[in-house]
């Protein structure tokens, strides 16, 4: 179905795209990740249809097409997908020392919406969010909602925990080699 040798399951802030540089440099390239989806805006439609539709997979293939890896967001929120359409690939966890390192740096980019904020201040800041962001990203965080069963950008949730339980879930459902 796809032709991944590598899918990293690493979330985005673990040093995927240093990883992507390396695998790319290796001959593993090109990766996909959330840079290569923003520099495709004629595919953004793709990633409502895979939210809407988690059963129609034609969505992700089409943006998978071409590459040989995939790394950080969105391809590691379907690793168990992917692992099952490329099944001698290698699977790559990549981790910060410790869950609050990983918080300060996706508070201070991927998820500043989680950070501590008057209520209204951060109704109003998602409200621009979804408002300007591309279209994809929008997708994206819907998508991850449901996959990670949190907010990654509301300040009530705990992103240490959700860092936790995403790493502790790749653990138990990727085998070993």
């Amino acid at each position: 179905m796809t032709s991944l040798k590598v899918i990293g399951v690493g979330l985005g802030r673990t040093g995927t795209r240093s990883l992507q540089a390396a695998l790319e440099e290796l001959g593993f390239g090109p990766g996909y990740d959330m840079l290569r989806a923003f520099h495709n805006p004629h595919l953004y439609h793709l990633f409502q249809k895979l939210h809407e539709d988690e059963e129609d997979t034609s969505s992700l293939l089409q943006l998978l097409h071409g590459f040989s890896s995939t790394l950080s967001y969105p391809g590691c929120l379907f690793y168990e997908q992917l692992m099952e359409w490329n099944p001698d690939a290698k699977v790559i966890l990549t981790v910060r020392d410790s869950p609050d390192l990983w918080v300060t740096s996706a508070q201070e980019t991927i998820f500043s919406g989680n950070k501590s904020q008057s209520w209204l201040a951060w109704k109003i800041k998602r409200f621009m969010f979804s408002y300007m962001m591309a279209s994809y990203v929008y997708w994206v965080m819907k998508i991850m909602v449901v996959v990670h069963g949190v907010d990654p950008n509301d300040p009530k949730t705990d992103l240490a925990q959700m860092y936790t339980d995403w790493n502790n879930r790749v653990i138990e459902t990727v085998p070993a080699e």
